[in-house]
């Protein structure tokens, strides 16, 4: 039978293994909808490297200009954009400027990814250039 301690540690390695799997699912999840044409935005290279080495593929497009990416999308037949700003308060305020200038031009606006990321803030996930990182110290330990 296990002490208290014991069983306290147990309790930990549970949950952060619970975490692990939410936040891989999430990444996998949006690797899978990248891979299918569903382009990722995010606010710069530094973010668009982290995603990569969360293991997320496909399109992920840098917001440069607000107006350049307007105009990118203008010029293509977009269905659907997953917006992925950081988690403060620049990234928020980005986010409503994004939507603002995206309406009418793509179909659809999925925040929902960027909604679901949110529960992570209290874990250190402000930037996106950091998943690779939260993904590695919640990832359970083998022996």
């Amino acid at each position: 039978m296990l002490g208290e301690g014991d069983q306290k540690m147990a309790k930990r390695l549970r949950f952060r293994s619970r975490l692990f799997e939410n936040l891989a699912n999430i990444v996998d999840k949006l690797s899978a909808e990248s891979l299918n044409g569903v382009p990722i935005i995010v606010e710069g290279k530094r973010d668009e490297e982290g995603l990569r080495r969360a293991g997320v593929r496909g399109e992920i497009i840098q917001v440069k200009s607000i107006r350049g990416l307007r105009r990118f999308f203008e010029k293509r037949d977009v269905r659907r954009v997953i917006l992925l700003p950081d988690l403060d308060s620049e990234g928020e305020r980005l986010t409503k400027i994004l939507i603002q200038s995206l309406e009418g031009v793509v179909g659809e606006i999925d925040l929902s990814y960027r909604k679901r990321l949110m529960e992570f803030k209290r874990y250190g996930l402000i930037e996106m250039e950091s998943l690779d990182k939260l993904l590695n110290r919640l990832r359970p330990v083998r022996r």
